[in-house]
């Protein structure tokens, strides 16, 4: 590790330390605020002070780290010299900068130095984002066909325009380019913000594998524009849904009767479309006098066979769920079909649904589900889609006055923390019975679907 290397870290420690002190006394403090602040910064100062004086790098350590790696830095630490070099460099800056602080207390003019350059550190030289493109796909290669071409795109793309520069030769600027391109060229938001997170991907496998410590397109923020956001079905939408068309017509040969059921447990299940298209009959299961719903991810499909064959994917860890089976589901006669697509042999509860080329069963269904919507029954909202069904289950779940964590559990959402423990995991089968069976959509009349 050179020094020029550590010097960059350690300016950007000092820029972002004393300008986010100087936002803060530019926002105006209160004197008590003023006070505290002051005294515990001295206490600070002392501590750094001893700590200088005894050469005890470990202590400042998790602030080295945690600074490197909200910026998108790696360092290698196995240059035990060069790593206790930039620690003491950086005990002194961070001690400088107290000094510094202190001394805007005392009235004192002490100017926030302009932002340096980015660091970054040599790498091997001539190294292509195509490398860092075969690193990712060998990392795992079990990503579906779809992710793959999503992540060829975005290289293709990005190497086009910044003309297929060398790897370490990449600048934050280059891949902010890029997003404003992707945006002029009228993606949405989400989208834009997806193939940013495909290319941080590529730098991160990059980083892990040693041929780059820098990610460029770490924290790069998208614009989120005016996003068209999704819509619940309301009531008429709903009794026009579940009409006489659906239960004579279906929604065509190729959706079979995932034409008639998928809709009826999107609406009481909660369920997302590829949750439901992919089930396997020996996902209907029965426990504690309760019939339920097993959602997971088990790929193991060595017992099927063609199309059967293909395994199941989840959106995440917290989809994976126990969701006890809705009355008004078992009412409308689904445990009659499952027993009758089981007597046939079938694998799959759907099994008119084939996967395709990325592996997903649902596509042929959405596809007719939005004809029906849109063409049959005139429903032209574009912001109400097959998913507002599930929009509206958690509407269903407020009007019942379930609290948050138990909806989340039926829905198969997660705490949103970094351990991915999801809220499934706090309710017993019975306690999620009690909640889903409370669901209900007054003015609609489901009718019991004969077997057939």
């Amino acid at each position: 590790m050179d020094e020029a290397l550590i010097q960059e870290i350690c300016m950007h420690w000092r820029h972002q330390a004393l300008a986010g002190d100087e936002q803060i006394r530019i926002l105006g403090q209160a004197a008590e605020e003023r006070r505290t602040g002051h005294a515990e910064r001295e206490v600070t100062r002392a501590a750094l002070k001893e700590t200088l004086s005894q050469s005890a790098l470990e202590a400042v350590e998790p602030a080295l780290k945690g600074f490197l790696y909200l910026n998108g830095l790696h360092i290698d630490q196995k240059d035990t010299e060069g790593y206790r070099r930039l620690l003491y460099r950086f005990l002194q800056t961070v001690t400088e900068v107290h000094d510094q602080q202190l001394a805007r207390d005392a009235g004192e003019v002490v100017w926030t130095p302009e932002a340096p350059l980015t660091p970054r550190s040599p790498t091997t030289p001539g190294l292509s984002l195509e490398i860092a493109f075969e690193d990712w796909k060998r990392f795992d290669p079990s990503r579906p066909a779809r992710t793959v071409a999503d992540v060829r795109r975005v290289v293709d793309a990005f190497q086009q325009l910044t003309a297929h520069k060398p790897l370490e030769a990449i600048e934050r600027q280059e891949v902010i380019a890029y997003r404003d391109q992707c945006i002029a060229q009228g993606l949405s938001a989400k989208t834009v913000s997806k193939k940013i997170a495909l290319l941080c991907a590529l730098f991160n496998v990059a980083i892990d594998s040693g041929k780059l410590r820098y990610n460029p397109a770490q924290r790069v923020s998208i614009p989120r524009g005016d996003r068209r956001q999704r819509k619940p079905f309301d009531l008429d939408d709903l009794k026009r849904i579940f009409g006489p068309t659906l239960y004579t017509r279906g929604l065509g040969r190729k959706t079979g009767a995932a034409g008639i059921w998928l809709p009826l447990l999107a609406l009481y299940q909660g369920c997302r479309v590829e949750e439901l298209a992919q089930l396997r009959v020996a996902d209907v299961q029965h426990a504690e006098g309760i019939d339920y719903l097993n959602i997971d991810d088990d790929t193991d499909a060595t017992h099927t066979q063609g199309a059967e064959a293909v395994g199941k994917r989840l959106k995440n860890t917290a989809s994976r769920r126990r969701l006890p089976l809705h009355p008004a589901v078992i009412a409308a006669g689904f445990l009659d079909y499952v027993e009758q697509v089981r007597a046939q042999r079938h694998h799959r509860l759907f099994p008119s649904l084939i996967p395709d080329k990325d592996g997903k069963y649902s596509s042929t269904f959405s596809k007719a589900f939005m004809r029906y919507l849109r063409s049959d029954l005139e429903i032209t909202d574009r912001s109400k889609v097959f998913h507002s069904f599930r929009h509206r289950f958690r509407s269903a779940c407020r009007d019942a006055g379930l609290d948050e964590e138990i909806a989340d559990a039926l829905m198969g959402h997660s705490d949103g923390q970094k351990t991915g423990r999801h809220y499934g995991e706090r309710f017993s089968l019975i306690r999620l019975h009690e909640a889903i069976s409370r669901i209900q959509y007054p003015g609609l009349e489901i009718p019991r679907h004969p077997s057939h």
